[in-house]
């Protein structure tokens, strides 16, 4: 390129900067900071060759390098900070004292609503030539008006009704007087932090052999431009860390184990009060060969083996999910394991490294399959998979249910009318009041409650009893204590200070009824509705408006 196109590139780069400073929209933008090897690989784009791609990191460095002195050092991280608090002041002032009409540089509130009321005139004409509606302002507009006079006359601190340029100056949201992360104050910053530890001076030498490495670990064939093809397959080696599992041994079977959930809850949670964990069983059968296994969930269990335990030369286990109702991918997955020792268990750094399926074959499980090959360097022999399972036998698969073993009655609930059943109904029972939170709990959890000593547990996050069982089977646990009663509704009685059993979500919601000096429970209800009776207030997104 030549340099007279060069100089353009940066004059056109800084003026877009200065653009992006004033604009409140970049001012207060928040987000993830990205890391300076996410920054790097932005500027790699497919076609682009490494000469050119190293002159842009130099258009880069120059932005940065605030005082033109070759060389990135805290000294233009001051620099930067100053000159985007005058931008952010300019902003302020100038959002501010476009309210000043008679412009002896102060602001009053007659000013503003004169104003808003001249700058919302369509709105407010429209809404008066409507015949439904008054001659007046409507409420959208004059609360608009009335936050904005709210806003700027806090601003004046001497209480004189008057709004000057150095009280104007402070308008916006904390850290207006700087762009955060997301300014090149924060950009150099990040950059003296290239090698992975606080450096005190970085060259363009130095930023560009960083960026150089880079752009040659994706140039995979080594002709001096990237592809498309070569980016995507970087994106899935990077995607790759952290979902690394030891290789298996030579005489090794690799077994795959996956399902959605279990069909019994765990008596110890991981992580948090708040975390639903169910409990599966696996029985390792008898044989002389290593076992390799591999299980995959979607739900926080905890894995109980027993049996011929001593087979298992390595297992790996993951779920999807990372918190309460939630399962952030660069997280670590909420799973563990009893009657394994320690040092054969393996964990992922991350909760995406591998799908969980519940048919087999399913895209699901043949990317998993692949994913297992390619870390393990085997395919697994056996894969067993099923939504819901009480516990798996290995290296054979069979899978055990209680739910499908117990065939329990159809019940229908019905409160009123008639219902005509047509057939044999010798297997129909019609509820006419409210459930029981027993039966209620052994219709989602048909395993009941898994006992499980928390010190035995091997898990990659702190494994603690539950203070409250969660969903139904800890409304079962407080009814028991007194701490609940149940009303001919169904509805649940709070009694004494308690704790909301975790994962009241959906089907599982119930309503609670706080009665006037029990405290608030602690906790999260979920989508259940909690009724205060002291304050009337209804609380929880299950509660009918």
């Amino acid at each position: 390129m030549p340099r007279s196109g060069n100089i353009w590139c940066i004059l056109a780069l800084a003026g877009s900067v200065t653009l992006m400073a004033t604009s409140p929209a970049w001012s207060q933008q928040g987000g993830v900071t990205q890391t300076v090897q996410q920054q790097l690989l932005m500027r790699i784009q497919a076609g682009v060759a490494l000469e050119r791609y190293l002159e842009s990191m130099r258009i880069d460095f120059v932005m940065v390098d605030a005082d033109s002195d070759g060389e990135i050092t805290q000294r233009d991280v001051d620099l930067h900070t100053v000159m985007e608090g005058v931008q952010a002041r300019k902003h302020a002032i100038n959002m501010v004292m476009r309210y000043d009409l008679d412009g002896d540089g102060l602001v009053t509130e007659d000013e503003i609503r004169r104003s808003m009321t001249y700058d919302l005139r369509a709105q407010i004409g429209l809404a008066a030539a409507n015949k439904l509606n008054q001659p007046q302002l409507p409420d959208a507009v004059a609360k608009q008006i009335d936050n904005m006079v709210r806003t700027i006359v806090a601003l004046d601190t001497d209480k004189d009704g008057k709004v000057s340029l150095a009280e104007a100056a402070k308008y916006g949201a904390p850290g207006m007087q700087g762009r955060g992360t997301n300014g090149l104050a924060a950009r150099a910053r990040q950059l003296l932090t290239i090698d992975g530890a606080s450096k005190a001076v970085l060259t363009l030498a130095e930023y560009q052999a960083a960026g150089e490495a880079l752009f040659r670990q994706i140039d995979t064939d080594k002709d001096g431009a990237v592809s498309q093809q070569e980016l995507a397959d970087h994106a899935t080696r990077a995607e790759r860390v952290g979902c690394e599992m030891p290789a298996a041994s030579d005489k090794a079977k690799v077994v795959l184990l996956s399902s959605y959930e279990t069909e019994a809850l765990s008596s110890v949670t991981l992580g948090s009060q708040d975390n639903v964990v169910h409990a599966g069983r696996v029985v390792v059968e008898p044989g002389s060969e290593p076992l390799y296994l591999v299980i995959a969930s979607y739900s926080p269990t905890i894995w109980q083996f027993s049996g011929a335990v001593e087979r298992v030369e390595r297992l790996v286990m993951t779920s999807s999910r990372t918190g309460p109702n939630s399962g952030e991918p660069n997280q670590r997955s909420l799973v563990g394991a009893t009657g394994v020792a320690q040092e054969k268990v393996s964990f992922f750094s991350k909760s995406n490294c591998l799908i969980y399926f519940y048919e087999t074959p399913s895209s699901g499980s043949l990317q998993t399959v692949a994913a297992i090959r390619a870390g393990v360097g085997k395919a697994p022999e056996t894969v067993a998979a099923k939504y819901s399972i009480a516990g798996f036998n290995v290296p054979s698969g069979a899978i055990e249910s209680v739910r499908e073993q117990r065939k329990g009655p159809l019940i229908i609930e019905k409160t009123q009318g008639t219902l005509r059943v047509i057939g044999d109904a010798s297997n129909v029972i019609v509820q006419a009041g409210p459930s029981s939170a027993k039966d209620e709990m052994y219709r989602f959890s048909p395993g009941g409650v898994n006992e499980i000593d928390a010190k035995t547990v091997v898990s990659r996050v702190p494994a603690t009893r539950y203070e409250v069982l969660p969903q139904q089977a800890g409304l079962v646990q407080l009814l028991a204590s007194g701490a609940l009663k149940q009303n001919s509704l169904g509805e649940y009685i709070v009694r004494e200070k308690i704790r909301f059993p975790a994962g009241l979500h959906g089907a599982h919601s119930v309503t609670f009824l706080v009665i006037k000096g029990v405290p608030y429970p602690d906790g999260d209800p979920g989508h259940s509705c909690v009724i205060v009776e002291e304050t009337g207030e209804k609380k929880g997104g299950g509660c009918r408006r």
